[in-house]
């Protein structure tokens, strides 16, 4: 298990790397995890794969039906302060934030990717109450505190996941929330197919999907509001729908699948899907 000294380190490499894809979406015009040369052909291609997936996702109703959690979620501390990890150019999320909060303040750990977001929140005239910084959250100064910090797919790069949700708590306001969508492997056939992936993946040293550790270490700081998760029973099914003709013959099994998932909301196996969305609130005393 890494250090706080060393995960700052190899977030450094990451900042490059994502970098990396930035300058790839900016040339290609396509996804930058698809476009990035740094990347290894097998990382490309299972991006590549992961694209197709995400449309079953989308034409499953997944995402928005995730929005629109997300928007009620946001929209319930209107006119106080976010803070959003990894906003990258722009989330799904990050503009909704902007307009609805008092002050709004986005850090990733890519310089190209932040300035990539100032430059938009400028063009949109937001720039008043609006910036993004390229920052670690982990070196982050826990002087201000927010009503909401929220992350999208962002919380799963921490190997040793304590000193992350300890840092998030500290940055909280009396009451603040946690919004994430985040991967997990507590499904033993996820961790299956994350395993036999790994060795061959570019970014595999900040890749780590939720395990029963991480959740452990985010209920001891922060408790459950509300939330669901999809991939439990259409795991496998999702797999496949990344692959030309085979993921069309599946597709409207795996979109049943899915949207039944998504529909029993928050359960005691909620863990044991492949993408968890939550809301949780920060806890009054931290052990």
């Amino acid at each position: 298990m890494k250090s706080v000294d060393e995960m700052i380190e190899l977030n450094r490499t990451q900042a490059k790397f994502y970098d990396s894809i930035q300058r790839a979406e900016d040339e290609t015009k396509q996804n930058g995890h698809v476009g990035n040369k740094s990347a290894n052909f097998v990382t490309r291609f299972w991006a590549s794969m992961r694209v197709r997936q995400q449309k079953a996702v989308k034409l499953a109703g997944v995402e928005a039906e995730m929005k629109a959690a997300h928007a009620r979620w946001i929209a319930s501390r209107k006119g106080g302060s976010f803070l959003e990890l990894g906003c990258a150019s722009g989330s799904p999320s990050t503009y909704q934030m902007v307009e609805l909060s008092a002050k709004y303040l986005g850090v990733d750990l890519s310089p190209l990717l932040a300035k990539s977001l100032n430059q938009r929140l400028a063009e949109r005239g937001l720039g008043h109450k609006a910036t993004a910084q390229s920052l670690d959250i982990l070196t982050m100064s826990e002087d201000t505190k927010f009503d909401v910090i929220y992350a999208h797919g962002v919380l799963h790069h921490f190997e040793n996941p304590e000193p992350l949700f300890r840092k998030l708590a500290a940055l909280c306001k009396p009451g603040g929330l946690l919004l994430f969508v985040d991967p997990c492997a507590i499904n033993p056939i996820y961790r299956l197919l994350r395993s036999m992936y790994r060795p061959f993946q570019a970014d595999a040293a900040w890749e780590w999907p939720f395990r029963q550790s991480t959740v452990d270490a985010l209920e001891r700081c922060f408790e459950r509001v509300d939330g669901f998760g999809w991939g439990r029973r259409s795991l496998l099914l999702s797999v496949f729908t990344g692959v030309p003709i085979l993921g069309g013959l599946l597709l409207k099994t795996y979109v049943r699948w899915t949207q039944q998932e998504v529909a029993e909301g928050w359960h005691p196996k909620v863990w044991n899907n492949s993408m968890v969305t939550a809301l949780y609130r920060v806890r009054k005393t931290l052990p």
